[in-house]
């Protein structure tokens, strides 16, 4: 908490801030690299923070690819480290976009759960070297760390959001309704062709992956008809 507290004061930052002020109380205090933190809802996960720009996009990799650590972690409800090996085995697309374009060699996640709304996200922690993830005690991060900000983010007064969805007050910002963009396309392609959610989901990525950009990117040029979707289903 004295570490958010000395980010808060430092950057001048407000509440819509939080998410990233926790992050980078994290690398302080755990002496990782790197942390982001993600809002998972029905499939798609929605990066909310992260502590830099190298974090930000390890987490923008998984929403774009929709594989890696912080999927399985909350789809488990167990914390999960992940160095090279282990992260080519079990997220081989990930893992190999991750090593190409970032220095992270080894990633811990940490599922985030409301205690009284159904809501669910993760804390990635990423580093350089594995044994900076190997000194951490999964457990202890997650009562200490993980859990307080999982009540500190979901558990907080609500609002809502632009589209009817019910919120924490500092997820209304640009950077989140940007990201909740995506269901917008989601829903241009189940109308179009039929698709389900998670097909339509899957098809978005997959042009996102094919085309070097990101999740965000292909939805905006769809919903702004810069994108058929003909074209995008080619």
């Amino acid at each position: 908490m004295a570490a958010v507290i000395e980010a808060h004061d430092t950057q001048s930052s407000g509440i819509e801030m939080l998410p990233m002020l926790l992050t980078q109380a994290c690398v302080k205090v755990l002496g990782v690299d790197g942390a982001g933190i993600s809002f998972i809802d029905d499939g798609l996960r929605i990066p909310l923070g992260a502590s830099d720009a190298i974090a930000a996009h390890a987490e923008a990799l998984q929403t774009s690819l929709g594989e890696g650590p912080c999927l399985d972690a909350t789809a488990t409800s167990d914390p999960l480290v992940a160095d090279e090996s282990s992260m080519a085995v079990q997220w081989p697309i990930f893992h190999r976009e991750l090593v190409a374009e970032t220095p992270i060699r080894a990633v811990a996640s940490m599922p985030l759960k409301s205690t009284r709304l159904r809501r669910f996200g993760a804390l990635d922690l990423y580093a350089t070297s594995p044994q900076q993830l190997r000194r951490l005690s999964l457990q202890e991060v997650s009562a200490e760390i993980a859990d307080p900000m999982a009540a500190m983010l979901f558990d907080g007064p609500g609002n809502v959001w632009e589209y009817g969805t019910v919120l924490p007050t500092w997820m209304n910002n640009d950077s989140v309704n940007q990201r909740m963009n995506v269901w917008v396309a989601v829903g241009i392609l189940i109308e179009h062709a039929g698709l389900t959610n998670a097909d339509a989901l899957a098809a978005l990525r997959a042009y996102a992956f094919g085309h070097s950009v990101s999740l965000d990117d292909i939805a905006h040029k769809l919903t702004s008809r810069r994108l058929r979707p003909d074209a995008l289903l080619a």
